[in-house]
């Protein structure tokens, strides 16, 4: 079996005592399910501390661990009282998005970034029953939706660009988590580089997959697959085509098997597949 992390003392270019900032928060744990009367909470547990990520809730903006794998946690420090008993992290960037609810009246942080390991773990399976001490309201309560929600109409495709001559060459950018080569809610960059490349008569699309790495607050650095940067071009060149790249437009993949330096900061950015559309 192929390891999910590869875990390396330091990525060649740092000192061995390089740590991310003290504000940060990056490691590979199992989570846990802390119920409520509400919605349950997931925590993780690092180094003796428990850590709050989010609650478990189809409007939450984000997509929560699976109990049975261990997760790699990447936030930073909310600020705060305590929450389900965790202290709160985030994914620390600025977000439109609305709230997925909130504790004891406060509203709930943008959730930090998390990544499901692809291997299964059997540890991984704590589970505690609802405390009384938490109170958690989200933003869409608890149980099915609604009628009038199932009724609800999806979001109209983004219109196609306006372009003027002289065209030129513009590149998209899909981010992944940890290990995966399923894009995440940017997969819709994929649909404007299409669209781009359709409005303009490119002649040349080029994707080009990017493998990432990690700084871990132990100073440690989990690398990806080495074959993660092929595997994220080659599904996304099958996701151009079905999403009606033009016949008439080369398509080329390339992908890169080293990782960028880690800072424990942007990690996450770099784990990409970049779209580069060519008139």
């Amino acid at each position: 079996m192929i390891a999910a992390v590869a875990i390396a003392a330091a990525d060649g270019k740092r000192p061995l005592t390089a740590r991310p900032p003290d504000s940060y928060r990056n490691f590979i744990a199992c989570p846990i399910v802390q119920d409520t009367d509400t919605v349950p909470c997931w925590l993780a547990e690092y180094q003796g501390e428990l850590y709050f990520l989010g609650i478990q809730t189809d409007s939450g903006g984000w997509s929560p661990p699976w109990l049975g794998h261990r997760v790699l946690v990447e936030g930073k420090l909310a600020g705060g009282p305590r929450i389900c008993g965790g202290i709160p992290l985030t994914a620390g960037s600025p977000t439109s998005t609305p709230p997925s609810g909130s504790a004891d009246g406060r509203p709930l942080p943008e959730p930090p970034r998390i990544s499901v390991m692809r291997e299964l773990d059997a540890a991984c399976h704590t589970l505690w029953p609802a405390d009384p001490r938490y109170h958690i309201v989200g933003r869409r309560g608890p149980g099915p939706n609604t009628a009038a929600s199932a009724l609800r109409k999806f979001p109209p495709a983004p219109a196609p660009p306006q372009v003027s001559r002289p065209y030129r060459a513009r590149t998209f950018t899909l981010t992944y988590d940890f290990d995966s080569e399923l894009p995440g809610r940017d997969q819709i960059e994929a649909l404007k580089a299409v669209q781009y490349a359709e409005a303009v008569g490119a002649r040349h699309l080029a994707i080009v997959g990017y493998r990432g790495a990690t700084l871990l607050s132990d100073g440690t650095v989990a690398r990806e697959l080495p074959a993660i940067g092929h595997l994220r071009a080659q599904h996304l060149a099958r996701m151009v085509r079905r999403l009606g790249l033009p016949d008439s437009t080369r398509l080329t993949t390339q992908w890169s098997e080293q990782t960028e330096p880690a800072d424990g900061v942007t990690d996450a950015a770099r784990r990409r597949a970049r779209l580069i559309v060519t008139p």
